[in-house]
């Protein structure tokens, strides 16, 4: 990792969950090349002896988010939108609405319309997207940085093994298996003893309900008195983080310990808790992953026990700022993990969430 790498990452958390003025400045400069003529055609390396060229044109972006429906993946949106803003790119957003075939349709349109160079893909399914992104866009002269979501069956993988060669960059990883398993282990940890607990993810496929399944192995095998009752799919919502855990509730009286994976549906695990008065039994207690602003003001009000932090802005914003440093000419590292901080009563003042 290279010290501009290092000064990055550090930026990320040396202002909490605020996206750093010193990387956007440092950024920024890079990759305004083409607009003062200082670019010229070159080589980018994509890995294992693959290449395309960069050109010096402004880059054109097409923008694959998983869905739009949800304050994190529009903070996501805000932030690639902002970061392609500053380079003079174009960014246009496409929304799947959760499906990973509808998806894998719209990346096809944007390789083949031959009006984008470059995309950003939070994609749905990672190994179906695989071929696509990897080989088909690299051929067509259509750049790719991943974002969130690993592809090329590389979810359960960690540090640079989450970049996929034939693709540009992995921006992300406070999602993967490492931090969820770590996560979830200082749970167990933390409720020693026999422990009922429900878990509440989001769809199949996507790599962050793989991930938390991997962890609940992983903690399982270490804590066998931490018994997983039920595992919950939902979309993401704070409708269906409601609707599918008030029969967990019910048919669960002595569940001890609820653990989701995204603030807005730990929002709808919470009133589906005080419907069924669970909450606040002295019995209950409530796990978040996510730190959107509900999840800091439920910490406040003694609602979860605490929350751990995602940052969408910064992983859209660093993707499409990576994007264009390449297309000048300028190293990029291979991934950019991004720190995750737990949030209780005690550290709350220390951070702001991004969505």
């Amino acid at each position: 990792m290279t010290m501009l790498d290092k000064r990055r990452l550090r930026c990320f958390s040396a202002v909490g969950l605020a996206l750093g003025t010193a990387l956007m400045t440092s950024s920024l400069a890079s990759t305004t090349a083409w607009a003062d003529g200082a670019c010229k055609p070159h080589t980018i390396d994509l890995g294992e002896g693959k290449s395309m060229m960069g050109g010096c044109g402004p880059l054109h972006i097409a923008l694959l988010m998983a869905a739009t429906n949800n304050t994190h993946l529009q903070s996501a949106i805000k932030g690639a939108k902002e970061a392609a803003a500053k380079i003079g790119a174009t960014l246009d957003v496409f929304d799947p609405n959760w499906s990973a075939s509808v998806q894998y349709n719209q990346a096809q349109n944007v390789i083949s319309s031959g009006k984008y160079n470059a995309i950003v893909g939070e994609m749905n399914d990672g190994n179906q997207a695989c071929k696509i992104l990897t080989e088909t866009a690299r051929e067509k002269g259509v750049l790719v940085a991943v974002a969130n979501e690993p592809i090329c069956d590389r979810a359960a993988e960690e540090g640079e093994k989450l970049w996929a060669p034939g693709t540009l960059n992995f921006v992300g990883g406070s999602q993967g298996r490492g931090p969820f398993r770590d996560w979830i282990m200082d749970i167990a940890k933390n409720n020693p003893g026999p422990q009922k607990v429900a878990v509440v993810t989001g769809p199949d496929l996507n790599a962050n309900t793989i991930n938390t399944d991997l962890a609940l192995k992983d903690v399982k095998a270490k804590y066998p008195d931490f018994d997983v009752v039920a595992v919950v799919r939902t979309d993401y919502t704070v409708v269906q983080g409601n609707s599918k855990t008030l029969p967990l509730f019910q048919a669960h009286p002595d569940l001890t310990i609820l653990i989701s994976n995204y603030s807005d549906m730990t929002r709808g695990a919470v009133q589906a808790a005080k419907q069924a008065g669970a909450l606040g039994n002295g019995k209950l207690k409530i796990y978040d992953s996510g730190g959107n602003i509900w999840a800091f003001q439920a910490v406040k009000a003694g609602q979860i026990e605490y929350t751990r932090t995602l940052l969408p802005y910064t992983e859209m914003y660093e993707s499409v700022i990576q994007l264009g440093d390449a297309w000048v000419g300028k190293p990029v590292p291979r991934t950019t993990p991004l720190e995750v901080h737990e949030i209780t009563k005690d550290t709350i003042d220390k951070f702001q969430p991004q969505y």
